[in-house]
């Protein structure tokens, strides 16, 4: 009886939750039903009965000005030091930029990799003139000179560099600076990859890659989510005639964000002080 009186009152919690991005709503319900289901084992496994409640904490999401822009430089050589050569030398011209916008640059680890060019030759010509009513047609042969394709071997240095967005007046001049040093793929992550209509279903399940705030706004969402749920807990045992204990398990359902705050769904099992 005291298993039904508590499954009842984790729905009474869970379902009338509003909340921004909907994911609360989803996400009450589904882990409701999933608890009820191993609630036995979990118990045994736990030592006694406990109480479920879900809920929904969130943080600000940092500034959309304070979000970085991304470069990706590739050095190249036919040794490494000629690639990292080849990296410093791009490196100092955007470093030059920044200097000049007064904006924050911060330099990512260097990755390496090793390309060997495919020496390639044909058998013969008479595929190409096998084309041609002329069998005296002259046919230049495409592909790498064996003379040459053993030292057709490229080494790649690569780096990402995040640069602070300076203001937005200044924000055109400074895009045309860095193409004017050279760079060609500069990432804006304020705006990230156009997904269409897909964007709101991956922003409900947390994989919106467009403003991702760090783990450090997550944690703190789910953060406030734990303190939300010990809330609920502490009304319902108190209703019930005990005092809750301490948690037991918390588990992120669901991460996502309505435009100004990072929103995170959390399921918490509480124990029961004896």
């Amino acid at each position: 009886m005291n298993r039904l009186a508590a499954a009842i009152a984790v729905l009474v919690v869970a379902l009338p939750v509003a909340a921004p991005a909907a994911a609360q709503d989803v996400a009450g319900p589904v882990a409701a039903a999933v608890d009820q289901f191993g609630q036995s084992m979990a118990e045994s496994m736990t030592g006694g009965p406990g109480l479920f409640v879900t809920a929904q904490g969130e943080a600000p999401l940092p500034a959309a000005s304070a979000t970085p822009m991304t470069v990706t430089i590739k050095g190249e050589g036919k040794t490494a030091v000629e690639a990292v050569a080849d990296r410093n030398a791009q490196l100092e011209k955007i470093r030059s930029v920044a200097n000049r916008f007064d904006v924050a640059m911060e330099v990512g680890a260097t990755n390496y990799a090793i390309a060997e060019a495919g020496a390639w030759s044909p058998a013969s010509d008479a595929w190409a003139t096998a084309f041609s009513d002329d069998p005296e047609v002259e046919v230049e042969l495409i592909g790498d000179d064996p003379a040459t394709s053993a030292d057709g071997r490229t080494i790649t240095a690569s780096v990402q560099v995040k640069l602070n967005r300076p203001n937005e007046s200044r924000l055109p001049q400074f895009v045309d600076a860095l193409a004017e040093a050279g760079v060609s793929n500069l990432d804006d992550s304020l705006n990230g990859l156009n997904l269409g209509a897909m964007t709101p279903f991956l922003s409900l399940l947390g994989l919106d890659g467009a403003r991702d705030p760090g783990e450090a706004v997550w944690n703190q969402a789910a953060a406030d989510g734990v303190r939300k749920a010990r809330a609920q807990a502490e009304a319902i045992a108190e209703a019930s005639g005990r005092r809750l204990g301490p948690v037991r398990y918390v588990s992120v359902l669901m991460r996502s964000h309505d435009g100004d705050n990072a929103l995170v769904s959390v399921a918490v099992r509480f124990g029961f002080e004896d």
